[in-house]
């Protein structure tokens, strides 16, 4: 009986150890990361975008300079083509009525300027705006829950010992996603939230999108140091999406 059990236990052993031999080992698990895909612009005409200003997140429009109107920081400007009229809001610039231009960005309806005391039923809120010579970057308009001022002028910016090029995060952004580092700009967009600054920091390689408390001084034109946190794929709720965003926990 002895020998038996004896017996049993050495196969029962056997199978074991034959079972963990030819089993697969375990697949190590794997972050995988993926950044959300940048909307592809559609072009579209006047019409189109006025029929439907939700039936594409990125329009590129045509049209007629027909008038514009110069506030602080931006320019407003009101286009027309075969199929209808569209304001579109930029970076502030001269152009003469008449000029043909292309402007890519968001459509909004209903936005309430409070410098014009009006509101638009649809505005494009351009990204970019090109007459072939004169080209205007990134919105006005570019923080959440409502615009702020801007700063328009050459920027090129000597980066701090050990500090990273906003050009190296945007496009390391995977690798930097949950890394610290240091950044030499200029704050050229300050959106002033209820407990934080929402900014827009330009080293003159690229801009960047960053939250920053309200307990830092920050003001709209300064020329900052700070460091923080990088963070990509982000929703704040309300549509406002980024790909990278930086967290800062400390101004210089």
């Amino acid at each position: 009986m002895i020998k038996t059990i004896i017996t049993l236990a050495i196969v029962m052993t056997g199978l074991v150890i034959s079972g963990c031999t030819d089993s697969e080992p375990a697949t190590k698990q794997q972050f995988n990361h993926t950044l959300p895909v940048v909307p592809v612009a559609v072009d579209v005409n006047i019409g189109e975008a006025l029929a439907d200003p939700y039936a594409h997140e990125t329009i590129r429009v045509t049209g007629i300079v027909n008038q514009t109107i110069d506030v602080t920081g931006y320019t407003y400007m009101e286009i027309t083509d075969s199929t209808g009229s569209l304001w579109v809001a930029g970076y502030s610039t001269q152009l003469d009525n008449g000029t043909e231009i292309t402007a890519t960005g968001n459509l909004q309806i209903e936005f309430a300027s409070t410098q014009l005391g009006r509101t638009f039923d649809i505005i494009l809120f351009a990204d970019s705006v090109s007459d072939g010579t004169t080209s205007v970057s990134n919105s006005p308009h570019g923080g959440p829950h409502g615009s702020g001022d801007i700063v328009t002028c050459d920027i090129n910016v000597t980066p701090v010992d050990g500090g990273t090029r906003i050009e190296d995060i945007q496009s390391m952004s995977a690798a930097l996603d949950g890394q610290v580092v240091k950044v030499s700009a200029v704050v050229v967009i300050n959106v002033e939230l209820i407990d934080e600054y929402f900014l827009t920091l330009d080293d003159g390689t690229g801009q960047l999108k960053a939250r920053c408390p309200n307990t830092f001084n920050v003001s709209l034109g300064d020329s900052v140091v700070v460091t923080g946190s990088v963070m990509t794929d982000v929703d704040l709720g309300n549509g406002n999406c980024y790909e990278v965003l930086l967290q800062i926990t400390d101004v210089e």
